[in-house]
This record gives C-alpha cells, structure tokens and sequence, in this order.
C-alpha cells in the first residue's frame, strides 16, 4: 500500500469515527465523546502492547517502544475513569483525581521516550527552526498561565488544588509540542523514517491541541465547541493506532514503493483469522451492552418525533378507530435536560393508561403521543413544535420553560395549536385569552413566597445571582419587589448569562474557570455587605436551572459565599444533580440553600402507584415535573375527545371545553382551577434543602414544611 492511500484511509477511519460526536447534540456529545475516547484509547494501547510482543527481542536494545506503550495503557486508565464519573456517576470527578495521576503518568512516559530518541539522534538539524518553536510555545504558556490565573482562586487548598492541576496540562503539553516538532523535523536524516514515527508525533500533537482548546472556549464563549477538543483527542488514538497497525502489518522502514496487500494476507505476520473475528465479535458484543447500560442509545434528537405506545397491535387493520394525536415538547437535553426522562416515562404512562381507559368504555378512540426534544433553547423549541404539527398534534403538553413558550406562541396562535405546560410560570405570559394553560401558578406567587420566607428567616439584605432569561428575569423582579415592601433591602446583585447546551450543566473542570468570574463578583458584594450587617442579615438568591450543581461546587472557594443564608428557585428544588456531587451538596447544606415548590399532596389516590411506576424507571429524579405532565396529557386527551370539532381551523371554543374537563379532572396534582390567564390558582409551597442522612451518609433533599421527606411536590419553571 502506497503511504499515500495508507493515509488517506486513515483520515477517512478517523472521520467516521468522529462523526458520531460531530452531529449528535449538545447532550449526547458528552456520552459520544466519553466512549470514543475510552473506545480508541483501548485500541491504540492494544496494537501497542501486540507490536511490543511481536518485536520483544528488540526490547532488548532499544525500550523507547516500551514507554509509549505504557503511555497509552495510563491514557486507557485516565479515560476509563473519567468515563466512569460522567457517565455512571453523572457526576464530577475529585481534584486532583485519579485520572490526573493516570494521565499524567501517560504524559511522563511519552516525553521520556521522545527525550531519549533525540538524545539517539545521529544530528539535530533545524536548530533555528526549533528554537523559534521552543520560543513560541513558551509565550504560548505564559499566556495560559496568566489566563488560568486571572481565571482561578487560590486562595484555598481546593482553589490551589484545581490551578495546579489546570496548569499542568497545558506545561506538559509545552514540553510535548518541542520534543515532538523536534523529532518530526529530524525524521528525515535517520533510517528510522516510518510512517508509524510520522502517525505518533502528529497524533501527538493532535492531542497537544485538543488539551489546549479550552483557550479558545475562554476568549471566544464558544462554550458548545468544546466537543472539538473531544475529536481532537480521538484522533489522536486513532492516528497512533494505524501507525501501530502499519508497524505490526509492515514493521521495516518506510518504503515509498507500492505495498502488495495480497501476499500481507499470506504472510505470518497477520493475526489468525479465528483470532480476529474472535475479538471484533467480542468488542462489539462489550460495546453495545455497555451502551445500553449507560442509556446510550437516544430515542429523540434534532427535534425527530418519536412516539409512546405502538398502536398498531390495538388498531390493527380496523379503521373504525378514531386515533388522536397529543404531542409533548421535552428537555430531554441542554440545561434543563434534568427532568426529562421521567416527564417521557410519566407521558408514556399516561398514554397507555388513557387507551386502556377508553378501550374498557367501548370507545373507538386511540391516542398516540408525539414526542420532540427542546434542548432548552428557544430555537430547537420552535423546530419541535413544527415538527409535531406536521405530525398530527393539535395539543402539545409543554414546553417546559417560559422562555422556550414565549419562542412558540406566534406559531401555535397562527396553526390553532393549544399549548398545555407542564412547567412555566413567567408571569410575562399570562394573558387572557390566549392558547396557552399552565398548571402551575405563575411567579408573582412565588415570589411573594419567597420574600416572605426570607423575611421571617431573618434576612435584611439580598443578593440576587440569577439567569438572565424571561424565567430569571420575571421572578428576579416578583420576588424584588415583594421583599422591599416588607421593607427589606435587595440589592442589583448579578444577571449572569446561561451559557447554551451541557456544557452550562456538565461538570468539565473549564466549567468551574468560567463561573469564577461571575462568583468573584459576587463574592466581593456578599463581603461588603456582610462588614456593614453581618452574615445573619444577608442572604444570595439565586435563579438557575441545572447549571447550579457547578455554581455550588465552585462557589465553596470564595469566602464570603459560604457565611451567608442562600435562596433558591423552584427550578433548582430536588435537582438530584446538586445531591449526586458531594461538593455541590455539602455547599448546599452548609449554606442551608431553601427552594420553593408548588407543593401537591401525596395522599391523592393515584399517586401510589404512579410514584412506584415512575421512581422504578427513574431512581433519584423528582417526581414532581413528571406528575404535572401526566396529568397534562390526560387533560389534553379527554378535551380532544370531548371536543370533537377541534381539528376543524375555524373552531375558536375549544378552550371552554379544556377548562371544563381540567377542572373536573382529579388526577396525581390534585384539583385543579385556573385564574382568568388560564394559570393555576394555588400559594400551597413547600421550601427544600439538602440535608445529610445520618445512617446512609448521603445527602438528600428534605421538605422543610413536612415531615415526609418523599412528599410529592412541583417545580415550576
């Protein structure tokens, strides 16, 4: 094989590979990314181990080959850990951990091989040439370094801690640029010029640029391009693992004549061929069933449909059922993607508990639920609710935040379509008249709540740090002007932007760089205030969505953070994100951080076996988003069926008819009665903290206002 079409494989090998990370969303790249690394770095450090086999007695003479296989076994080691972490754990890995040492140790081995193949070279040449890189890459460093500080807080052992190990990296990754370069420019003048030695050092460097991207995340705000640093890293396995695969297939110098593929496959040199469909079997075999086990396959991105319970076995080829279609709009990713799986298991619930229902009243009538993904954002909102009109949906249960309702209901005004949420409460949409119902109360409540609960806890002073949205925004203003009038003081504070995708909720240590600027700020304003009043009297406010867990973590370093009383919102209540990171839970429990949350009772008679369904499918999710949207879809099933003139365009009453079946409907929530604006009406709120189980030794959200821990209770967003 010519090295050119050689390379030209391996390019189109490490293309595919990556595609998966390149178009899957912004949630799914974390799980792509983590597997692909573990997936790649397991095969370069497998081809590595069998070519060190294969050419053992050159061991003996040269053991710079050595290294690089212990190198990319302790990249293996690295991966597999931090797999497990993001996605077993779904939760933060320790600082320093043991993926650190474990990479770190693979950066030692790689930069001692190098060291001692330049120290065999016959002649260094292009000395100049080195030295301008040697230079370059040093201001290179020294720029990181005093990004990263001006970034970091060292004034603690955590804060010093995590600085340290941020700024190994990118030294290592210095000194692993000029070794490498140096090597690459000098191949040219020893016998050793093989394409394996080319694949190692431009992988090296693959790597060397993927651990550096998050310089570009910093001054550009490109937060959801961080996957590129993913890609980067895989190809850098997977440039390692063909130079592995053409040493072990072709293992004598780099010789520009074409290669004779036909008689490699005759050689002895190949594997045994039972050896080989043993292994790709049993690799495929490992991958799936651990895919599977990590809820790796998706059911729903870009917006696609997918839907509940398969009608065809009901329906069969009878054509006297009139099948109905109720659609939903889930964040099933981005920064609300907390709730989405169990508001999916509560729909499907729902949907096969309506047809089973209306098959044992003889009815001709079938529902079918209609799925799409919002990823949290405004934009992939509109994308779902078209997507759902086109097939069939004429009401959609959702969205789930105010700001991706407020994105949708020009279109769903426009297409007669009728949107019941689960979740939004901005009181900016509370308009009479309109297609939208919510069941929940808007946050005028709330924030009346809220005030009042922080006046009676004794705060005088309030700092608000809050998202910067229409939800944010709304109950930032409610929840100001009700604590002023009964005569507290709240301050300007922070309006922080929500940074789009995972990247805002996942736990990536670059994460925490980024939010020190905005907790800095903060810090400096709790301080201040604290001096003139003291810790007692103040409290921090904060309005966020799953992008509290890395706020709570990092805000353990400031001072100040951690004197004063913290406040939350409904969003942030029962996030079991907050309780699986030990950090983020004990912050919170130190900081006794109080949410409210439109609270349901749990002696309704269906809720039992509604929480038995949904917890086993769902185990630490909360309950709560999910019983509201059940009863959502019933709602919307009955009204549908009731008003069987709804898909005429002209029809303008079947918002009489919804109102009608909701407030006879008792269903997990309870009673239900809506206000002029078609909102709920209820101040019922309990308040949640984080607590520490003194038997399990695990943290656990608690309800302040009732002795059942477990009772059920809604978030509103």
């Amino acid at each position: 094989m010519h090295p050119v079409y050689f390379f030209t494989a391996l390019v189109v090998v490490i293309s595919a590979a990556n595609l998966l990370i390149v178009f899957s969303d912004s949630d799914t790249k974390i799980i792509y990314s983590s597997w692909m690394l573990i997936i790649n770095s397991a095969i370069a450090s497998g081809l590595s181990v069998f070519a060190l086999l294969k050419e053992k007695d050159k061991m003996k003479k040269d053991k710079t080959d050595i290294y690089l296989t212990f190198g990319l076994i302790f990249y293996f080691l690295a991966n597999i850990v931090w797999g497990y972490y993001e996605l077993v754990l779904d939760t933060v890995s320790p600082v320093p951990s043991l993926a650190d040492l474990f990479l770190m140790s693979a950066y030692g081995f790689l930069i001692f091989r190098l060291s001692l193949t330049i120290k065999n070279l016959v002649k260094v040449s292009n000395k100049k040439i080195i030295f301008v890189i040697s230079v370059g890459t040093g201001l290179f460093l020294a720029y990181i370094l005093n990004l990263t500080l001006n970034l970091s807080e060292v004034s603690n052992f955590r804060g010093l801690m995590l600085f340290v190990v941020t700024m190994v990296y990118p030294i290592l990754n210095s000194i692993l640029t000029v070794l490498a370069l140096t090597v690459l420019l000098n191949l040219k003048n020893e016998k050793h010029m093989t394409i394996p030695w080319i694949c190692e050092l431009v992988g090296l460097l693959a790597i060397v640029l993927g651990d550096s991207w998050f310089v570009v995340i910093v001054l550009t705000a490109f937060v959801d391009q961080i996957w590129i640093s993913s890609v980067l890293i895989s190809a850098h396995y997977l440039l390692i693992a063909g130079g592995l695969m053409w040493y072990i297939l072709h293992s004598s110098p780099w010789n520009i004549g074409k290669f004779n593929l036909k008689n490699l496959f005759k050689s002895k040199i190949m594997f045994d061929k039972k050896l080989i469909t043993g292994l790709i079997a049993g690799t495929l075999v490992f991958v799936v069933t651990a895919f599977i086990a990590t809820n790796f396959i998706i059911t729903s991105s870009d917006s696609k449909l997918f839907v509940g319970k398969n009608l065809d076995s009901l329906v069969g080829n009878n054509t006297e059922y009139d099948i109905i279609f109720v659609g939903a709009i889930v964040p099933q990713t981005g920064s609300l993607s907390s709730i989405g799986k169990p508001i999916v298991s509560a729909l499907k619930k729902a949907e096969s508990e309506v047809n089973l229902y209306y098959e044992e009243n003889n009815s001709t009538t079938m529902v079918r639920l209609l799925v799409a993904d919002s990823k949290t954002s405004p934009e992939d909102t509109i994308s779902a609710v078209k997507t759902l009109a086109e097939g069939g949906a004429k009401v959609i249960v959702g969205p789930a935040t105010s700001t991706a309702v407020a994105a949708v209901m020009d279109f769903a005004k426009e297409n007669n379509i009728t949107l019941l949420s689960y979740a939004s409460t901005s009181p900016v949409l509370s308009i009479e008249g309109d297609n939208l119902y919510r069941l929940v109360p808007d946050d005028i409540t709330q924030g009346r709540i809220m005030a009042e609960k922080m006046t009676d806890d004794g705060i005088r002073v309030i700092i608000p740090f809050w998202r910067g949205d229409i939800y944010g925004n709304e109950l930032e203003k409610a929840t100001r002007y009700y604590f002023e009038k009964l005569g507290g003081t709240f301050l300007e504070g922070i309006n922080y932007s929500p940074y789009t995708g995972k990247f805002a909720t996942s736990l990536h240590r670059i994460n925490f760089l980024m939010w020190n600027q905005e907790l800095k700020k903060l810090n400096e304003m709790v301080s201040d205030v604290v001096s003139k009043y003291g810790p007692a009297s103040v409290g921090v406010y904060t309005i966020s969505y799953d992008e509290i867990t890395p706020i709570l973590i990092q805000a353990q370093l400031f001072d100040s953070l951690g004197k004063v009383r913290w406040y939350g919102s409904d969003s942030i209540a029962e996030n079991h994100h907050i309780t699986k990171n030990i950090e983020a839970a004990a912050f919170a429990s130190q900081t006794r951080l109080s949410n409210p949350l439109y609270s349901i009772s749990d002696d309704s008679s269906n809720f039992s076996d509604f929480e038995r369904d949904i917890s086993e499918l769902n185990h630490g999710s909360s309950m709560t988003y999910a019983a509201i949207a059940y009863d959502s879809f019933w709602i919307a099933a009955m009204s549908i069926d009731k008003h069987k003139n709804y898909y005429n365009k002209n029809d303008t009453n079947f918002g009489e008819t919804l109102l009608e079946v909701a407030e006879s409907y008792d269903g997990v929530s309870g009673k239900i009665k809506f206000n002029e604006a078609g909102d709920r009406i209820s101040d019922s709120y309990d308040f949640w903290t984080v607590t520490k189980d003194n038997h399990t030794h695990q943290y656990e959200w608690h309800s302040e206002n009732s002795a059942d821990s477990n009772s059920l209770s809604t978030p509103t967003h």
